[in-house]
C-alpha cells in the first residue's frame, strides 16, 4: 500500500511502463483499495462506476443498484444522440464547476497554480480523422461551458487541442483485448504533440474520454505528454468499468456500447439520427454502412431526414469509407437515393443550394 500511495501522490511517465495499472487492479480485486482509488491511479477521475452482472445488465458499483438508465444514455450517446451527449456533458460540467468552487480540490489547485505560474491547461480527447467520436463532441461542449466558469473566476481557460489521426482508426477497437489495443495505439491511434508543444510555457494536460476500460489510450497520452515535458496530467471520464472485468475481457466496452443501440438499423437508431442538430459520429457510420446492414439499408433510408443522410454521406467520404470494400456498396445505395432526391449530381457531389 505504501508503494501505491507514493506512486499516486506524484505521477511520472515511467509509471505507465512499470505495470502500475495492473498492480492497482490487483489491489482493488483484493479489496485493498476502492474503485475511486483505482480510477485515480495515473491521474484518473470518473463520475460513475459500472460493472456487469451475470445476466449482462450493468450495475452501479457504488450502490449496487440497476444502472440500466445510465447505460442506455451512454449507449445512445456513443452513436451521436444529441440529448444523451448533452446529459453526460452536463454531469461533467457540474462536477468540474463544483470542484472549482472547492478551494482545496485537485481541480481548483490545478487552475490556481497554473495562473500563479503563467502556465497553460489543455484538453486532449481521442484522436479523430475528419469525423469525430462521441468523446470529441462531448468534451467540446464541456470545455466551452467550463471556460465560462473559469473566465468569471479569473483563472486560465482550457485550450481544446484536437488530436489528429493519420491512419484510419481501428474499426473494432471496443472488442479488442488489452494486448491488441496496445498494438493499435502504437501505430493507428492519435498523434500526440511532441517536445516543441511544451517548450515555451508550462503545460498541464487533461485527457477526456467517454469511458475508462483498460486505460490503454489514457496511459499512452500520459506517457507521451509527460515524457515530452507536460507539467501534470489528469484524465476524466463520465464512466469507468470494473477493472476485474475490463482487464480480463475488454469486450465489455462493446456490450456497454450496444445496451440500447445494437447492430441493427431500427427505430431507436432512426430516432437519434432524426434530431435536427444530429452530429455524424464515426461509430454510427460503421454501423450504417458496414456489410452487416447492407441488405436493410434501402428500406431504412426513408426513416431518416434526407438532410441527415447528406451529412452522413459527406462524413463517410471524408473518412475514405468509399474506398473500404465493406462500405462501398452501401454508400453506392445511399448515393443513388440522394441523387434521386436531387441532393447529389451525377458525379456524386452535393448540389448547390
Amino acid at each position: 500500500m505504501s508503494i501505491f500511495q507514493q506512486a499516486t501522490a506524484r505521477i511520472h511517465a515511467d509509471h505507465v511502463k512499470s505495470g502500475f495499472r495492473a498492480f492497482a487492479a490487483d489491489l482493488f480485486a483484493r479489496d485493498q483499495i476502492t474503485m475511486a482509488d483505482y480510477v485515480a491511479i495515473l491521474g484518473g477521475n470518473a463520475l460513475n462506476y459500472l460493472t456487469p452482472d451475470k445476466s449482462g445488465l450493468f450495475l452501479d458499483m457504488t450502490t449496487g443498484t440497476d444502472a440500466s438508465t445510465l447505460a442506455g444514455i451512454y449507449s445512445r450517446a456513443k452513436y451521436g444522440s444529441v440529448s444523451d451527449i448533452h446529459y453526460l456533458a452536463r454531469e461533467l460540467i457540474d462536477y468540474l464547476c463544483r470542484e472549482l468552487d472547492s478551494s482545496d480540490s485537485q481541480w481548483s489547485n490545478l487552475f490556481r497554480n497554473a495562473k500563479a505560474c503563467g502556465d497553460t491547461v489543455v484538453m486532449m480527447t481521442t484522436g479523430w480523422r475528419n469525423v469525430p467520436s462521441m468523446a470529441n463532441v462531448l468534451y467540446q461542449i464541456v470545455v466551452e461551458e467550463v471556460n465560462v466558469k473559469l473566465a468569471h473566476m479569473a483563472l486560465p481557460t482550457i485550450i481544446n487541442v484536437k488530436l489528429p489521426r493519420i491512419a484510419p482508426p481501428c474499426e473494432d477497437y471496443a472488442i479488442l483485448s488489452i494486448e491488441e489495443r496496445e498494438r493499435v495505439n502504437l501505430i493507428q491511434d492519435h498523434v500526440i504533440p511532441a517536445e516543441n508543444f511544451y517548450r515555451w510555457s508550462g503545460v498541464h494536460v487533461i485527457f477526456g474520454d467517454d469511458v475508462l476500460v483498460t486505460g490503454s489510450t489514457a496511459d499512452k497520452v500520459l506517457f507521451e505528454s509527460m515524457h515530452c515535458g507536460a507539467k501534470s496530467f489528469r484524465a476524466i471520464y463520465p464512466v469507468a468499468i470494473d477493472p476485474r472485468v475490463a482487464l480480463s475481457d475488454a469486450s465489455v466496452e462493446d456490450r456497454l456500447n450496444n445496451v440500447v443501440v445494437g447492430e441493427m438499423l431500427d427505430d431507436t437508431l432512426a430516432d437519434l439520427l432524426s434530431w435536427p442538430d444530429y452530429q455524424p459520429i464515426l461509430r454510427t457510420l460503421r454501423l450504417l454502412f458496414g456489410e452487416g446492414n447492407r441488405e436493410s439499408l434501402a428500406a431504412f433510408l426513408p426513416k431518416v431526414p434526407a438532410s441527415t443522410w447528406l451529412r452522413l454521406y459527406k462524413s463517410a467520404l471524408g473518412n475514405e469509407f468509399l474506398g473500404q470494400a465493406q462500405c462501398t456498396q452501401s454508400l453506392m445505395i445511399l448515393m443513388a437515393y440522394l441523387t434521386e432526391l436531387g441532393l447529389l449530381n451525377a458525379d456524386g457531389r452535393a448540389m448547390c443550394q
